[in-house]
């Protein structure tokens, strides 16, 4: 019996032509997916960013009025008129930079550089729009003001983003405090941490939480979505493409950490400064 005759060099040529069109599939539909989920993760919050404008606007109106009436009044009183539309201009902006975050989160513009996680964190609560202490959740925010890493901004938005809102549904209607932490853990490597006091995660359920369409939310308030179920394994496949690692511990009655490990910026990691910017819940 005869051996069989190896591959010739045109059928591995063929063959490993049709592997890299494969993979370039496959590198174009994970990108769809990322982007995909990036406006589902909007979508997610819009009922929120709807109050939340619709919050905004209100002031804006009444305080408007209230300056024009004044200024076409006899005697316009120029202290009224001043603070009224100081009143409405703040609001104004405000609603102008969420839409600035939100716009640039939903284009995807962005590039693989250097970037502060102070900066990260703003711009995922700027996209958030509602105070947290509005629900009752007392935000906390621990970060080495020159603390920064590589990587491809919109998409590390999109990670904090996606776990922030996880938080905030796990403690919606309970109140409780969200906390985000960043530090170094070693040479050159980043942690941030985002550490909320919902209900846990069952120990059962940990090693299902980054499979795709797997969730644990039902519709957690009139008129807002339950997600996906893609969030979160979006999120690895993110950090894992950055060469970091997404870390979960969890337990029930206490709440939920996700430890996002990513490589720092070697001159910016020895040197922080340590801003605390805390936000209570109103009593």
């Amino acid at each position: 019996m005869s051996n069989p005759q190896p591959p010739t060099a045109a059928f591995q040529e063929s063959l490993l032509s049709q592997l890299g069109e494969t993979q370039r599939q496959l590198d174009a539909l994970r990108e769809q997916l990322t982007e995909s989920q990036r406006l589902a993760t909007i979508g997610t919050i819009a009922a929120v960013i709807a109050h939340e404008f619709n919050n905004l606007l209100t002031p804006i109106v009444s305080y408007s009025h209230y300056a024009l009436q004044s200024a076409k009044g006899p005697t316009p009183d120029m202290e009224l008129i001043c603070k009224a539309l100081s009143k409405a201009f703040a609001s104004a902006e405000k609603a102008g930079k969420i839409c600035t975050a939100m716009l640039g989160l939903a284009r995807g513009e962005s590039s693989f550089e250097k970037i502060r996680v102070q900066g990260l964190v703003d711009e995922a609560l700027m996209v958030l729009a509602r105070d947290p202490q509005k629900d009752g959740i007392a935000l906390r925010v621990h970060i080495p003001g020159d603390l920064c890493v590589q990587g491809d901004n919109v998409q590390l938005e999109q990670v904090l983003l996606n776990l922030m809102i996880n938080a905030r549904q796990a403690m919606i209607g309970k109140g409780g405090s969200l906390t985000i932490k960043a530090s170094v853990v070693e040479q050159n490597e980043v942690k941030i941490q985002v550490t909320d006091t919902g209900p846990g995660i069952p120990e059962n359920l940990m090693s299902k939480i980054f499979q795709p369409f797997f969730t644990t939310k039902g519709t957690t308030r009139k008129d807002e979505s339950r997600g996906t179920g893609l969030g979160l394994a979006i999120c690895k496949d993110i950090i894992e493409h950055h060469k970091g690692r997404i870390v979960v511990e969890s337990q029930v009655g206490q709440g939920t950490t996700f430890n996002v490990f990513l490589p720092g910026e070697p001159a910016s990691v020895e040197s922080a400064t340590k801003p605390l910017i805390s936000s209570e819940p109103d009593s």
